[in-house]
């Protein structure tokens, strides 16, 4: 009961969830292309902590399934030996790349996902962007974002903004509770709002709450943006 293993495996197994009960068409066009599923998990501040522990996504998916799983955190928020990585001149599109397992790569990009406009930068945004499209790699297939609270950061807006223009692009999002859940939900049309459900990988610890006498874990529950389904 003192291991914190179950608590930090919600996230990787959050994540082969997600590819399991939602990506059956993103899987299925990276099959016939004969390419990696892309992944980009957005605002991993905390998950770039224990990127090890992501190994278990390629461990429980089939081996002829490729995936390629971009970790996109804030310039800010980098460990200080990725930082000093970050400030030499280098030509790699990620600041960090392992091949976790033989069917699963993982990088690390810096910035805040989603182009600054000019309007964003005479407001005062000073963040470095990256445009989805071409600073990560490849475009993604899979957009996830594990306890995201979209209406908690501004920096979300651009996350939104992107599944609004790319809607063969899924997007995953995981949140605290059911209440937050369903009010960012409905940022994506009734179609996310009715997607809302308890995650069964969810934290097996609850967390306090002093405001609202609701049940909190983390990565309690998902909801999803642009939901694909097979023909």
């Amino acid at each position: 009961p003192s291991s914190p293993v179950a608590l930090l495996c919600s996230f990787p197994l959050t994540i082969y969830n997600a590819i399991v009960e939602y990506g059956e068409v993103p899987v299925t066009v990276a099959r016939m292309l004969k390419r990696p599923l892309r992944i980009h998990v957005v605002g991993a501040e905390k998950e770039i902590n224990f990127l090890d522990l992501f190994a278990e996504i390629g461990y429980l998916l089939p081996e002829d399934l490729k995936i390629e799983l971009v970790f996109v955190v804030r310039q800010d928020m980098l460990p200080s030996h990725i930082q000093a990585k970050n400030s030499q001149d280098h030509n790699d599109k990620f600041l960090l790349e392992y091949e976790m397992t033989t069917n699963l790569t993982m990088g690390v990009v810096s910035g805040t996902y989603g182009v600054t406009t000019t309007e964003d930068r005479n407001n005062g945004a000073t963040s470095a962007s990256i445009d989805p499209n071409f600073d990560c790699g490849e475009a993604p297939d899979m957009v996830v974002a594990l306890n995201a609270g979209i209406f908690a950061y501004e920096s979300w807006r651009s996350v939104v903004q992107y599944l609004y223009q790319n809607p063969g692009v899924l997007g995953v999002f995981t949140d605290y509770n059911e209440y937050s859940g369903v009010h960012c939900a409905a940022i994506g049309g009734a179609a996310s709002r009715e997607s809302l459900r308890m995650n069964p990988f969810r934290s097996p610890v609850a967390m306090p709450v002093f405001s609202m006498n609701l049940p909190q874990f983390s990565n309690g529950f998902y909801y999803i943006f642009n939901q694909q389904e097979l023909e």
